[in-house]
């Protein structure tokens, strides 16, 4: 309201400073009473700028004044420094060139000159300022060889008045400041907009607790893992000294341990022997095999000679292969063996005996709830670590929004945390859809729909809740405005379109779907318009008292 308010109150001076002017044209009526002369308007835009320029129908020899104004579009602000030199070009004979080596004032730019032959002329404008250096091509202009060839050219380019046009000098435009988008086509998309969450995903959240009862103490390597420092699996994060019959318990399964190596030893050395015993007799059987049909060929053996060499080498490539598959036993019993032996030692000493405490994941400790030399219960929370390089996303659908959501629903999300961000959940940047739930849970009514998400950069945090946009339907090529574009008046939806750089007309458009601040119209506007987005409010303030707002320029 206050906003409001306040812009009222600005309109309302500019409408005071534009009376305060006066209606004066900036193109006089002649001295000798006639009814003027309509003048030409021109509207053109470059990437950067708008030109809208008005100048009088020309004659031959007689003075014009041409009345250029350029805005940013960007910003909607007047070029306020700079020179401006005109152009202009005839079919035949030498160009002309009249130069405005400054503004007039903020914006308007006033190259004056006379013509001293009729004919048509190609027009451009070269702007040289700080804040743009552009050639804007203004099209083709006539030179009238008298008065009345001027006032039939004026009547033939007679255009029809505009019924809901808003008159708005570019004077006021300026002090708003107003802007202007050109309506294009885009891809939008249609989302129901959901509640969600970011939690971990599954495997990727772990406690670490001691398997019995005893005394925290910290690795070999260091000191107990603290909050925020990164672990890899496997590591051994923490000891508990166990009270002495376990100890005692530990150390004995320790010894029994390195009896059972010793024997495992023995065993592999055999194996090895059975092995190389295995492969020379392969060896023999297969030199023999070949004599032997060396001889059959030559018939100086007999077929049961050979049959009897070909046995014996499969005899022996079958004794080969469980040798190598007794070795290969014994050397993965050997590995576990050494990594239990290892354990049960890893902190034996002449007074204590500690269990490690392995990191079962790779993450980040998030919690240490427990110091050195406290007494923990067994199976009590020590550590918890998380990994958050991968994330899962869960939204929650209504079940009467179910029907809406296709199999596989593309989703975009904004998190609290980052204003003003929009995260592509899937497609680039590395996420993927996992479940849409089976379950609407009885309380809330709603659906789970779930997703994994890369997290390289650490943004998700676990617990963080999110505006999840999922993906219904889309529309290919559909004319769209931005959303500030769209003013309701007098219930309706209505743009303001530009016909010329100080009208506008008023259009009531169908609107269709939102996506990403743009909104879709169906009827009311053409691609290639250019559509008042910042300031469209005072547009339509002006709309109610048009006189007010086109009182003429004081040029």
């Amino acid at each position: 309201m206050r906003s409001t308010i306040i812009l009222v109150f600005v309109l309302g001076q500019l409408v005071v400073s534009q009376i305060g002017c006066g209606p004066t044209s900036s193109i006089e009526a002649s001295a000798s009473g006639d009814e003027e002369i309509e003048p030409v308007v021109v509207t053109t835009f470059t990437p950067n700028l708008q030109l809208f320029m008005e100048y009088p129908r020309l004659i031959v020899g007689e003075e014009a004044r041409f009345l250029a104004h350029l805005t940013l579009l960007a910003s909607g602000e007047p070029i306020r420094s700079g020179s401006l030199v005109l152009e202009a070009v005839p079919a035949s004979g030498a160009s002309i060139t009249l130069r405005a080596d400054k503004p007039a004032r903020d914006g308007l730019f006033i190259p004056e000159g006379a013509f001293s032959a009729a004919g048509n002329y190609r027009v451009r404008l070269v702007l040289e300022s700080p804040r743009a250096a552009e050639t804007i091509e203004v099209g083709e202009m006539v030179v009238h060889l008298d008065e009345e060839s001027a006032r039939r050219a004026a009547a033939a380019d007679e255009e029809q008045e505009i019924t809901n046009g808003v008159p708005f000098l570019l004077e006021s435009q300026w002090k708003i400041p107003l802007v202007m988008e050109q309506v294009k086509r885009h891809t939008l998309v249609n989302r129901l907009q959901v509640p969600g969450e970011i939690e971990a995903l599954q495997g990727s959240a772990a406690v670490v607790s001691p398997p019995v009862s005893g005394l925290l103490s910290p690795p070999p390597s260091g000191t107990l893992p603290r909050i925020g420092e990164s672990v890899t699996a496997g590591q051994v994060l923490a000891l508990i000294e166990p009270p002495l019959p376990v100890a005692q318990q530990v150390r004995s399964t320790a010894i029994d341990l390195s009896l059972r190596s010793f024997d495992l030893d023995i065993s592999r050395i055999e194996a090895d022997s059975a092995v190389a015993r295995a492969h020379t007799r392969v060896e023999f059987a297969s030199r023999s095999l070949q004599r032997i049909t060396s001889l059959r060929s030559k018939d100086l053996a007999t077929k049961q000679q050979l049959d009897e060499a070909q046995q014996d080498l499969r005899l022996a490539e079958s004794e080969r292969s469980a040798a190598d598959s007794v070795k290969r036993s014994y050397d993965q019993a050997a590995e576990k063996l050494e990594t239990l032996r290892s354990q049960a030692q890893l902190g034996l000493s002449e007074d204590a005996i500690g269990l490690p405490l392995t990191a079962p994941i790779s993450g980040v400790v998030v919690a240490a709830n427990h110091v050195e030399g406290e007494h923990l219960d067994a199976h009590a929370e020590t550590l918890r670590l998380v990994n958050t390089e991968e994330v899962l996303l869960v939204a929650r659908v209504s079940e009467f929004d179910l029907a809406r959501v296709p199999a596989d629903p593309a989703a975009v999300m904004t998190l609290p945390a980052y204003p003003g961000r929009r995260f592509q959940i899937q497609g680039d940047e590395g996420g993927q859809l996992l479940d849409i739930g089976r379950i609407v849970a009885a309380r809330t009514r709603t659906v789970q729909i779930r997703y994994q998400l890369a997290n390289p950069q650490g943004l998700f945090r676990i617990g963080m809740t999110a505006d999840v946009f999922l993906e219904t339907e889309s529309v290919q090529a559909a004319i769209a405005v931005p959303e500030e574009a769209i003013v309701i008046d007098r219930g309706l939806a209505v743009v303001f379109v530009l016909a010329h750089g100080e009208l506008f007309e008023r259009r009531e458009v169908t609107l269709g779907i939102r996506d990403g601040g743009l909104v879709e119209i169906k009827k009311g506007v053409t691609e290639g318009e250019r559509v008042v987005t910042q300031g469209a409010y005072a547009v339509k303030l002006a709309s109610l008292s048009p006189e007010s707002f086109s009182h003429g320029h004081a040029h």
